[in-house]
């Protein structure tokens, strides 16, 4: 029986090799399939088997999943498969389209089928990805590139690498929100039972005893009364606060505002910041590294910054840079960057190393975004639980003044 030695991808396009003995390549791409890999070389004392390739991913068995929105850790993953097969030699269309067959997410598939079909038909792969807007200009402009300077399958691993850094990073900071978010939600839930529920309750007992009642239990109950009185109103005016808000944000001058403005909120602007900044130094460096010029590059990461404000600047560095103005002056000019990021970039154009410079600042944004993040939760968590407990304690406090005025009357009277 022949020793097989095989390279596999499992589902998340994680790479591995072995070896086992076999009696036909067909036995073993069976039993590969079996085990959830999908085969990407195989060997027998001789090269790859290409065909076999192609024939293990248009027979996957993969489960498909309905899908409708093709997430970004779904577009890492084709990058991923795509640069594995081209670089062990699978034609580009075929590799698309076996890709497509095991695709998971039902649009991306569909996608997929598309692209394949501008493949045959003579269309080259960055323009075909243009037609569809679940590929950013980022991936187009590097597929482009990887096609004229013949190194795509490098080019495919290094987009994959970028979007699972940016997922991470989105992960990270989702993770780092949730908690607060759940600590706010319950805050304004315990609000409101105290408010609607609690204090009420209290209000008729304490009008059974007809005695006077002290100012903080007054005033406590007092705003209860107000809330249930005007409580449709306060949820109209909720609600056209947040509309209005809204259309703010969404109108273009509102929006370029508030985007500037993120910026100057307590703990909350630096961590979005370093956010921004790590976004658009990744994607400088992935499109650097590459082979996209500087200038170029600089348009595409401006777009990644997604903020209008943020944009605006880094529009106007490029222009300037466009001008023949080094970058590195031209970003120590402004406050959103530190000065060991500008001198690392100034150094990094005088020894014409750039893509190694932006490197190490991705990595430093990156290195400060997990150091604020972790602060901000350390910060946020503490001051919504203390804020929780003073509204509480108050509350409390409130509601037990008056039994406790009671309780003392009536002790003061039997003693008499």
């Amino acid at each position: 029986m022949p020793t097989f030695r095989y390279q596999v991808i499992d589902a998340k396009g994680k790479e591995s090799r072995g070896s086992k003995d076999m009696a036909s390549k067909k036995d073993l791409i069976a039993y590969l399939r079996g085990e959830g890999f999908i085969p990407v070389s195989i060997e027998e004392g001789g090269g790859i088997n290409t065909s076999a390739i192609s024939k293990a991913f248009a027979k996957s068995s993969a489960k498909k999943a309905k899908g409708g929105k093709v997430k970004m850790i779904d577009i890492a993953l084709f990058c991923r498969q795509l640069a594995t097969l081209v670089n062990a030699g699978v034609n580009i269309l075929e590799a698309v389209d076996d890709i497509a067959d095991m695709a998971n997410n039902a649009r991306l598939r569909d996608i997929l089928k598309q692209v394949a079909e501008d493949l045959r038909g003579g269309i080259p792969l960055s323009d075909s990805l243009r037609k569809h807007k679940v590929f950013s200009k980022t991936l187009t402009s590097m597929v482009e590139v990887g096609e004229k300077s013949g190194k795509l399958a490098k080019v495919l691993a290094d987009l994959a690498t970028y979007l699972e850094n940016n997922v991470k990073l989105m992960r990270k900071v989702k993770a780092a929100s949730t908690y607060p978010m759940v600590i706010g939600c319950f805050f304004i839930i315990v609000l409101l039972a105290l408010v609607l529920g609690i204090i009420p309750k209290f209000e008729e007992m304490f009008k059974s005893f007809g005695a006077a009642l002290p100012l903080p239990t007054q005033i406590v109950m007092g705003v209860s009364r107000f809330m249930i009185r005007n409580i449709l109103y306060i949820i109209f005016g909720a609600v056209a606060f947040a509309t209005s808000f809204i259309l703010f944000k969404r109108s273009p001058g509102g929006h370029y505002i508030y985007d500037k403005y993120l910026f100057k909120i307590p703990v909350f602007g630096q961590i979005y910041i370093k956010i921004v900044l790590a976004r658009f130094f990744q994607t400088l460096s992935t499109l650097v590294k590459s082979g996209v010029d500087i200038i170029t590059s600089l348009e595409i990461s401006t777009n990644v910054a997604d903020n209008l404000y943020i944009e605006s600047i880094l529009r106007g560095v490029r222009e300037r840079v466009l001008e023949g103005n080094p970058l590195g002056n031209e970003m120590a000019k402004l406050e959103i960057f530190p000065r060991m990021v500008t001198r690392m970039t100034a150094v990094g154009e005088k020894s014409g190393q750039l893509d190694a410079m932006f490197d190490k600042i991705t990595d430093y944004f990156t290195d400060e975004v997990d150091a604020a993040v972790a602060s901000m939760s350390s910060i946020v968590e503490p001051i919504l639980i203390v804020g929780l407990g003073f509204i509480v304690g108050i509350a409390v406090t409130a509601m037990y003044l008056p039994i406790f005025q009671l309780a003392a009357a009536m002790m003061s009277g039997q003693g008499a």
